[in-house]
């Protein structure tokens, strides 16, 4: 058996486990090619799909903010919900590993704001209104295999992509990582353009292009690199050759004059 078959077999078996009374979302968050992001949820109680919501963020998100922001958005749907009375546990189900490790424990990077509201709402689970016979129970946060055959999960993953594709409510908030990456993308493009107007002739003669990272070789002093561009090119020292031969003419100095 493949290990997504094996995971998805496991996960179903699980689930079949959950009290039926107890809240099941399923939750996720999807990325168009271009930029435009939304999340999505469906809940289950007793065997019965009691919501289902899509989120649109538009350029704004990463898919692990989307995500994020889904599961909270998703936990107070539930909280909110009249039926919670009779639920113990509220159960998420999410195919992020990465989300799942924060969401119930202490947070610094990107989504901090919304994982530190997670963790009031666990609490406030604890405190909602329940009949007598229910236990106070908690919020348990469960690892789903994506692309996998698991029917919930694949409606979940619908409602994302129709959020990722409709208009999102004004004024809407970009995420720490997606203003990170949209800011370097924004370096590199301009580093590209100035690099085009400030390049020697015989740079471009030779098109070569700047760079995003500074090459490590030029950490190496001028005799080391000398070695290894001639190494690399085939050719010799220049300088010498010109003496050797007698060319008079020649410009023996770097640009830099060294």
């Amino acid at each position: 058996m493949l290990p997504s078959t094996l995971a998805a077999a496991n996960f179903t078996a699980f689930q079949r486990t959950i009290p039926s009374l107890d809240i099941v979302i399923f939750s996720d968050g999807s990325r168009l090619i271009d930029g435009r992001a939304g999340g999505g949820y469906i809940g289950i109680q007793a065997h019965y799909q009691f919501l289902r919501s899509s989120l649109s963020y538009r350029h704004g998100k990463e898919v692990f903010n989307i995500e994020v922001e889904a599961a909270l958005a998703d936990a107070q749907a539930a909280i909110a919900y009249p039926t919670a009375q009779f639920a113990t546990n509220l159960w998420i189900c999410l195919d992020n590993l990465e989300v799942i490790m924060h969401l119930l424990s202490p947070s610094t990077g990107s989504s901090q704001e919304v994982f530190e509201s997670f963790h009031t709402l666990a609490a406030a689970w604890l405190l909602r209104e329940r009949l007598p016979h229910t236990k106070s129970g908690s919020i348990q946060i469960r690892w789903v295999p994506g692309h996998t055959k698991i029917s919930e999960n694949k409606v979940a993953d619908l409602a994302a992509k129709e959020g990722a594709i409709s208009i999102p409510p004004s004024p809407y908030k970009s995420s720490y990582a997606s203003l990170k990456r949209y800011a370097k993308t924004q370096s590199l493009s301009a580093a590209q353009t100035r690099w085009q107007t400030i390049a020697p002739q015989t740079y471009q003669d030779l098109e070569i292009t700047t760079s995003p990272k500074r090459p490590r070789e030029l950490q190496l002093n001028r005799l080391d690199l000398d070695c290894i561009i001639a190494a690399r090119t085939g050719y010799g020292d220049f300088a010498d050759y010109y003496k050797r031969f007698n060319h008079d003419d020649a410009y023996l100095l770097c640009q830099c004059r060294a």
